[in-house]
């Protein structure tokens, strides 16, 4: 699919502007409707057809109506701004449905996982090459007790994981 010129882009940008859109949403509708003429570009209109076609679906009265819905909907309240998050307030006029807002949020958890699991995976194989260079095994040695530490940390960090892969599942399926 072709992308649209810059010139192109201007001129979808003035419209929006001549529109009322002089806020957050401005961006949002701007990718909206290129994605729109680029779509009827595609299917063989030219620039200025395909143009009028998205610009007359998107008039004034729609534009100022997705304005106020969408300054409704993802706006927060003076309480809600002093108890967010820093994700909460970069992800405040952005769809936070994407996967982007998630993945920040469950970044320490995810992070911690993996350097548990990075550390007791360490532990395990300094425990394996030390029971191998010792031609004998025992719990009871510093190599068993560094063994059972390195797979108490594996199993907590895939147990977190796999609770967090449910709780993640669960919110998708409501």
């Amino acid at each position: 699919m072709e992308k649209l010129s810059p010139q192109q882009l201007y001129t979808l940008h003035n419209h929006l502007i001549h529109s009322g859109s002089t806020d957050a949403l401005i961006d949002e509708l701007l990718d909206h409707l290129a994605c729109e003429v680029e779509q009827y570009i595609w299917l063989g209109l030219p620039f200025e057809a395909a143009m009028n076609t998205v610009l007359e679906q998107a008039n004034v009265k729609a534009v100022r109506h997705l304005r106020e819905t969408y300054q409704i909907e993802l706006a927060m309240t003076e309480d809600q701004l002093r108890q967010a998050s820093l994700d909460d307030i970069v992800f405040e006029f952005r769809n936070k449905a994407y996967g982007a807002y998630d993945l920040r949020r469950a970044y320490p958890t995810t992070l911690r996982n993996a350097f548990i699991m990075a550390i007791s995976l360490c532990m395990m194989l300094m425990a394996m090459v030390d029971g191998v260079s010792r031609g004998s095994w025992s719990y009871v040695s510093t190599g068993g007790v560094v063994w059972l530490i390195g797979l108490s940390g594996v199993t907590f960090a895939v147990g977190n994981w796999y609770l967090q892969h449910l709780r993640q599942q669960q919110f998708s399926v409501r």
